[in-house]
């Protein structure tokens, strides 16, 4: 659009001017060598007009394109809000779900006409916060779909780095933070595909990452929330040095270390809790996040209390607030979702959140267990008498056989195996 009009302004311009030749030689046919000057005067004044314009205007573009302003990148009072994700996609099948998902990604970095300093900001950033509900479709059962989709995860962030590239060249200073941000995006990614049977690939990138230049809270929540994860496994590794496939309960009952790594397991827990604390602070009202990151931090202060360290906090307070979370996150889906859904089915993001919970809940059982404990409610009250009666309360009986998620199975394995254990001592 923008050539034709320019060649449609040279057209004109040149019209205009035969026109002026042939009314200078006719109204002057002995000065031709006068009128000739004349025109070529005029040739040269029209272009240097027509050059200092798109100068101007071409500054005008660059600095649209290059402005940042109001893009929430840059916004301290910017906060989380999953929900509204998990209600932007109501598919039930994991295949529909994660396909939904990554078509609205790809489709923030299609139009690169649109792709001006503040939007590119705004697409990265959506991604970002997208980036907590990769592995409910990374983690699928078909194996096929997951690594398609982590083919495509690892060509959407190679499109952002090949944007914020272009953009660099019209403006480096403004790209240092959308640099930072698309690093953590790919470094969170790395973590997750580490974290889902996967190779390890690159989790310590993670480290490389400047969070301290970070202003968007949920750019603050996520670099610590998967900084303090990475610690936390580097603890759970310093125990386990040779870096079994242990269920929970057999790593709970095997923790046997030298005095040296039990040192550096609670110098990584601490690093751990620390950074789940930031993460904690930023969170503002959303329930989804909160629930991750309090989950996150009672497993590494209940790692600390298995090392024998003191802590100020106590990790059953912690993990209620965690389950808690989840279920007020579950009512308030299923209550958006309630006249949505035809025949009642869930949603696959809904499953997420209801097998998320689940799996907290059943990690606060088998520690509870381990140390001997009263089983309690997420509000502290007395939950069942005895242990044995776990197994017949609603709960545990609403539990998925075979969890489509995959995070229970291998806790309702681990609760029934302590409870067999029990039974033959």
């Amino acid at each position: 659009m923008r050539r034709r009009k320019i060649l449609l302004n040279a057209v004109l311009v040149l019209i205009l001017l035969l026109c002026l030749a042939s009314f200078g030689t006719m109204f002057m046919p002995n000065s031709s060598s006068e009128i000739i000057i004349a025109i070529v005067s005029l040739d040269v004044a029209l272009l240097a007009l027509y050059i200092s314009l798109r100068t101007f205007y071409s500054i005008d573009e660059v600095n649209a394109i290059s402005r940042m302003d109001g893009n929430v990148m840059e916004n301290p009072r910017y906060r989380p809000n999953i929900l509204r994700a998990i209600f932007r996609f109501p598919q039930v099948l994991s295949s529909e779900t994660s396909e939904a998902m990554m078509c609205y990604m790809e489709k923030l970095f299609y139009d690169n006409d649109k792709q001006s300093g503040a939007h590119l900001a705004d697409s990265v950033q959506e991604v970002a916060d997208m980036m907590v509900l990769v592995p409910f479709f990374i983690r699928s059962d078909n194996q096929v779909d997951s690594s398609t989709h982590k083919k495509r995860v690892t060509a959407l962030i190679n499109k952002m780095k090949k944007s914020v590239r272009e953009f660099k060249e019209i403006s480096d200073g403004s790209c240092k933070l959308l640099e930072e941000t698309v690093s953590l995006i790919d470094s969170v990614f790395s973590y997750q595909k580490m974290t889902a049977n996967d190779d390890e690939e690159e989790a310590s990138k993670l480290l490389e990452i400047r969070g301290s230049i970070f202003i968007n809270p949920v750019s603050i929540i996520l670099y610590n929330n998967y900084l303090g994860l990475y610690f936390l496994q580097r603890a759970f590794d310093a125990v386990d040095r040779q870096k079994e496939d242990l269920s929970l309960r057999d790593r709970i009952e095997k923790l046997n270390c030298s005095d040296e790594d039990k040192e550096l397991a609670i110098m990584y827990s601490n690093k751990a809790v620390k950074l789940f604390k930031i993460a904690y602070d930023n969170i503002g009202e959303d329930t989804i996040w909160r629930a991750f990151v309090c989950f996150n931090m009672s497993r590494a202060l209940y790692h600390l209390q298995l090392l024998g360290a003191k802590t100020s906090e106590d990790w059953v307070t912690i993990i209620d607030e965690s389950i808690r979370n989840w279920n007020t996150s579950n009512q308030i889906v299923s209550d958006h979702f309630f006249t949505r859904i035809p025949s009642g089915h869930v949603t696959w993001l809904h499953q997420g959140i209801i097998s998320q919970g689940n799996k907290v809940r059943l990690t606060k059982i088998l520690f509870q267990m381990h140390d001997r404990k009263p089983l309690t409610t997420p509000n502290g009250d007395l939950w069942v008498k005895n242990y044995h009666d776990v197994i017949d309360t609603p709960f545990f009986k609403g539990i998925p056989k075979k969890d489509p998620q995959k995070r229970t199975d291998r806790l309702v394995e681990d609760i029934k195996g302590f409870l067999n254990i029990k039974k033959t001592t």
